[in-house]
């Protein structure tokens, strides 16, 4: 299973709050043809000294809330290292950098432009990451990630990933775009119109990734704006969430730790006895979703 760290870039517009998303490739192996937010898997480079040097001044100090699944704090270099991570995939998949000069500026439109020419080098080698913060003199800026939630991919699924999500702001004056070597198309989209767009057939997402959308509408409608939002949410509850599934004729159905008949389940799961906070609760439950027999292999 591999470590992995997601970022939910968001931005404010006169409709609403808006998340950046993206369809991943029809012929991929993993995933092929949802819609998800940028994020990959932690490489080595990203939990290095070089990578901590890159990090600004106290920047340490908000990465003391992550925890392993069995609830014990994790190694402050790899807590730092999955926020690096998330930088590293915001620049890789939607050409969006969270860094700043050696004097706090942000980086302009024109640099983070020009600095664009190396996605795909940084696709292949993640170590170009930190050579081009280097050569640039830039800072990550990790201090505006919100820790937002910790999911685990069900112990049935060939590949699994152990994904910590952040939100984060999108700079000032940058633009996203996707990264085509794997991904198709890019949208900013509402999280209030997703459960519409699903049922029109317009977009396909996993479980986690309904939830999530279903989870920042609602904080968003509580808050009342994203800069609240992004304060209100430092600190929230995170317990590791590990659904359980089971495949019959094509259709999964899958069951969340707070559900009834979760310990029941086969396969590996989480602690259903922590104390899921509301905004998990209260949402989608079990369900079944109809898979493509394509799609498993």
């Amino acid at each position: 299973m591999h470590c992995a760290a997601t970022v939910l870039l968001l931005r404010e517009q006169p409709t609403g709050l808006e998340v950046l998303m993206m369809r991943r490739g029809s012929t991929l192996s993993f995933m092929a043809g949802m819609w998800v937010f940028p994020g990959g898997r932690l490489e080595p480079h990203d939990a290095s000294p070089a990578a901590l040097a890159r990090l600004r001044p106290g920047a340490l100090e908000h990465c003391a809330n992550l925890q392993s699944m069995q609830g014990e704090l994790i190694a402050a270099d790899l807590a730092a290292g999955l926020r690096v991570a998330a930088c590293r995939e915001a620049f890789e998949e939607a050409g969006v950098l969270l860094a700043v000069t050696a004097s706090g500026e942000p980086c302009g439109l024109d640099r983070v432009e020009r600095l664009g020419a190396l996605r795909e080098k940084v696709t292949v080698d993640a170590g170009a990451f930190l050579s081009m913060l280097e050569e640039e003199d830039l800072q990550l800026d990790i201090e505006p990630l919100v820790y937002w939630s910790h999911w685990i991919t069900p112990s049935l699924e060939p590949k699994r990933f152990d994904t910590r999500f952040f939100v984060a702001p999108l700079p000032p004056g940058q633009v996203a775009s996707a990264d085509l070597s794997e991904l198709t198309e890019h949208a900013w989209i509402n999280p209030a119109s997703v459960e519409a767009a699903i049922e029109r057939g317009e977009i396909v997402v996993v479980p986690p990734t309904l939830l999530t959308l279903e989870d920042l509408d609602e904080s968003y409608r509580r808050h009342g704006s994203l800069a609240a939002l992004l304060e209100g949410e430092r600190g929230r509850a995170t317990p590791p969430v590990m659904p359980r599934m089971e495949v019959r004729e094509g259709d999964v159905r899958v069951v969340m730790p707070w559900d009834p008949g979760y310990a029941e389940m086969p396969g590996e799961g989480c602690d259903p006895g922590h104390d899921f906070p509301g905004h998990f609760t209260r949402r989608l439950s079990s369900l079944t979703v109809r898979r493509k027999r394509e799609a498993r292999r």
